[in-house]
């Protein structure tokens, strides 16, 4: 093998692997998973301040359709590869923050609106859509910075 065919296999690689990140970022934040998401999040979180055995169903649905959503988006992608650790900082940290915004929504209603802790209307009804809009206002946001960690890679090279 020559030198300017080892050079020219690596540059097919590297375009290769540049593809296949654009392809990653394109395909990451369907708009039509985005509310379907937000409802299941709306669902498992309102779910605290129900009675059994709704509080049971309400929560296995819920997050059970943020989950399943995020499942059949991977299941349907075109391409796959290892995230990094950035990319998996970036999933946890998308996944762990509606936890977060939600109690600090739910302090908010109690604290704000003397809203009660029980029922159908309450502090965790509240915080859970409250939680939902944000997720959906927020994903436009989110895209470009999954965007950003993706592409930085192809920077380095």
């Amino acid at each position: 093998m020559k030198p300017q065919d080892a050079q020219l296999s690596l540059d097919d690689i590297r375009r290769l692997q540049d593809r296949t990140r654009e392809q990653i970022v394109g395909q990451s934040f369907v708009r039509s998973h985005v509310p379907l998401a937000a409802l299941g999040l709306f669902a498992g979180l309102a779910s605290v301040d129900l009675q059994n055995p709704w509080r049971t169903a309400t929560l296995l649905f819920g997050f059970g359709l943020f989950v399943g959503v995020g499942i059949v988006h991977e299941h349907r992608t075109l391409v796959q590869r290892k995230p990094t650790g950035l990319e998996w900082l970036f999933w946890v940290g998308l996944s762990a923050g509606p936890m977060l915004l939600f109690g600090v929504f739910r302090i908010a209603a109690w604290a704000w609106l003397a809203l009660p802790s029980q029922g159908l209307l309450s502090q965790g009804t509240l915080a859970a859509a409250a939680t939902a809009a944000t997720f959906v206002a927020i994903t436009p946001l989110s895209r470009r910075t999954f965007a950003e960690i993706v592409l930085r890679e192809s920077r380095r090279a």
